[in-house]
């Protein structure tokens, strides 16, 4: 019998790595859990400056990307000082509605795991595509 080959598919993946600030932090010194969807915001906005599309040039482009839903599994907790790397994934080229899903890591334990939904609205709140100015930044990430 063959054994089963697993085809990797295609997707676009960016890591950033942030140090918990003590203003992010409770009394216990334990990140607020409010901070979770911040700190996902602060890697979709570096993975767009890793891509050469920084938001405000989207926005310049008259385009919008809001949020449509969040979700956040806490694991563990994160304290004051502590380094997360946030990992973040685009699994599929967008069509209409695309969806991010996160990881964090603290000294290589994942803590939290989380997605964001997303659409395009143009200038008028209307959901359109995605813009070809996004699409043709994936390219090479899913080809």
């Amino acid at each position: 019998m063959k054994p089963k080959v697993k085809y990797k598919q295609p997707m676009l993946t960016y890591t950033n790595t942030l140090k918990v600030r003590y203003a992010e932090t409770d009394a216990m010194q334990r990140a607020h859990h409010s901070n979770f969807l911040i700190w996902f915001e602060s890697c979709r906005i570096e993975l767009l400056n890793h891509l050469g599309l920084p938001y405000d040039s989207i926005e310049s482009s008259g385009f919008h990307i809001p949020v449509l839903s969040a979700e956040v599994e806490y694991l563990k907790p994160v304290a004051f000082n502590d380094t997360i790397d946030i990992t973040i994934q685009l699994q599929a080229i967008p069509k209409l509605r695309f969806t991010f899903f996160y990881e964090i890591q603290c000294r290589e334990t994942l803590v939290a795991t989380g997605r964001t939904k997303h659409v395009f609205i143009d200038t008028k709140n209307k959901v359109v595509r995605c813009p070809k100015i996004f699409l043709e930044k994936l390219d090479t990430y899913f080809s």
